[in-house]
């Protein structure tokens, strides 16, 4: 035992004599981020594929930032528990695992050079970032970081093996947009020409999807039996929900040659992704963004909270499987198969997801979540989804919330919360707001107020695109309705009147 009793500090001793050898796996993929999503998806997919015979290569990672887990990792020999918790068809889950996809960690800014060496080798032909959205941006040191091992990659393998290069930073298009980023610092000039035509053909940016919802530490308490039952201490500790995605976007025979950890429906390789990304956008996503200000509204904190109460846990069940799943245009099976996973994951038991997190950026995400939803479905089924109606109700009414509070105690929290709720549209919603109710004074809104509101920011193109909430038949008027009813009864009594109810 270690200090004060506790177990000792995992290393490479722990590895299971039974399982593949990986102190003699090459280095077959490059991986920039240190941080739990990667490690619960890429780390633990590379780590399945060895256990089945497939893959067997590890992973180099690579930690960009001045802080992160590279020491940890290395203290460690890259080895680190994935647990696993929360509920599969109902029933609760609990599985833990040990990783050792992970070969070792190095810091860019101190080993640049390691990290160039890497690269240049002929076996690596995969490299995946996850440098959050902040750096995923042209003017960040990501791209300039790839763009110099990419070089590196060209001028000791020109006429190499292929190089997947898989983003997965939450961004639309990542693959290509990232390509754009390192083709415009390749260079113009003459003497750049060659490196870009090597980039056209001999590197493949695939955009990916991810989806796995990561916990963070568990609790001391939980941590400790985890330990106990474990026989080590681990402090890369890897909590996260038992669903997962990885949909990556390539030729699926070209992809598996370099890089065979395809294993559906957790690993999935396809032409084209669409199909995962409109699934989790419009099922998961958008549920999320149509319940979080009614939640809040409510002075309900957590989904699983929500998903659990009476009348909000029956609008999420009808707002998910009644309108939205109608709403889209994916194959009726697949949908309501993966609203029910969604189901699973909102009621997770050891998942503490906070709707004042989800409510950042409200109003943007309302816009690319659910406003395709209501179109789809007044499209399909003739009518308005009510649900919906109150959804986009309660955020207008959530926002003028949000605005009050900044105004009279200088910030954005909600309900004393430690969260400042933030959105990059609510200047523009509240200016219409302010416009039919310049007093806004605290307490109930007038009727009148509340259809001039709805009258002015529903049909603002400049908030919700060129289809707006306006467009769809009915939905102002529908949404009218549902803000006087919150207004008048609170959302548990706009629900019961929904439909008449």
């Amino acid at each position: 035992m270690t200090h004060h009793g506790r177990a000792p500090r995992l290393s490479r001793t722990h590895w299971p004599a039974g399982a593949y050898p990986r102190a003699q796996l090459p280095e077959r993929v490059l991986q920039f981020g240190t941080g739990m999503l990667l490690r619960a998806l890429s780390a633990a997919a590379v780590d399945a594929a060895n256990r089945a015979g497939r893959f067997n290569g590890s992973i180099v990672v690579v930690q960009s930032t001045p802080h992160g887990v590279a020491a940890t990792m290395n203290a460690q020999s890259g080895l680190f528990t994935l647990v696993e918790r929360g509920l599969e068809n109902g029933a609760p889950v609990q599985r833990t695992r040990l990783i050792g996809a992970i070969s070792r960690a190095l810091v860019a800014a101190d080993e640049w050079d390691a990290v160039r060496a890497v690269v240049t080798r002929p076996e690596l032909q995969v490299i995946v970032s996850n440098v959050t959205e902040a750096g995923f941006r042209a003017d960040a040191p990501f791209p300039e970081r790839l763009t110099d091992l990419l070089r590196a990659r060209f001028a000791a393998l020109p006429e190499g093996p292929p190089l997947f290069v898989i983003p997965t930073e939450l961004v639309r298009d990542n693959g290509p947009r990232l390509g754009e980023m390192v083709l415009d610092l390749a260079g113009r000039s003459a003497t750049d020409r060659a490196f870009r035509d090597w980039l056209s053909r001999g590197v493949r940016f695939c955009s990916s999807l991810v989806d796995r919802i990561t916990t963070g530490s568990p609790p001391p308490d939980v941590g400790a039996e985890l330990e106990a039952r474990l026989g080590y201490s681990d402090a890369l500790l890897t909590v996260a929900e038992p669903y997962s995605l990885w949909a990556i976007e390539s030729d699926p025979s070209a992809l598996s040659a370099a890089f065979p950890i395809e294993a559906p429906p957790g690993v999935v390789f396809a032409p084209d992704i669409a199909f995962y990304s409109v699934r989790k956008l419009r099922l998961l996503n958008g549920s999320h963004t149509a319940m979080a200000p009614l939640a809040l509204l409510s002075g309900v904190a957590t989904v699983r909270e929500a998903t659990e109460h009476s009348q909000l846990g029956g609008l999420q069940r009808r707002i998910l499987f009644d309108e939205i799943v109608p709403g889209t245009d994916l194959p009726a099976d697949e949908a309501l198969a993966f609203a029910h996973e969604v189901m699973d994951r909102f009621r997770n038991p050891w998942l503490e997801h906070r709707w004042e997190v989800i409510a950042t950026n409200q109003t943007p995400k309302l816009r690319e979540r659910v406003l395709p939803s209501v179109a789809g479905f007044a499209a399909r089924c003739g009518r308005v989804p009510q649900g919906l109606a109150l959804a986009c109700a309660a955020s207008l009414r959530f926002a003028r919330c949000i605005a009050q509070v900044s105004e009279t105690e200088g910030h954005g929290w909600w309900r004393g919360a430690p969260y400042a709720i933030r959105d990059a549209d609510l200047p523009r919603l509240v200016a219409h707001w302010w416009a039919v109710d310049p007093e806004h004074a605290p307490g109930p809104v007038p009727v009148d107020i509340l259809q001039r509101l709805a009258a002015r920011a529903l049909p603002d193109a400049s908030l919700w695109g060129g289809t707006t909430f306006a467009s769809v038949p009915r939905f102002v008027d529908a949404t009218t309705r549902a803000l006087c009813r919150l207004e008048e009864s609170g959302v548990e009594g706009a629900i019961t009147a929904l439909d008449g109810g």
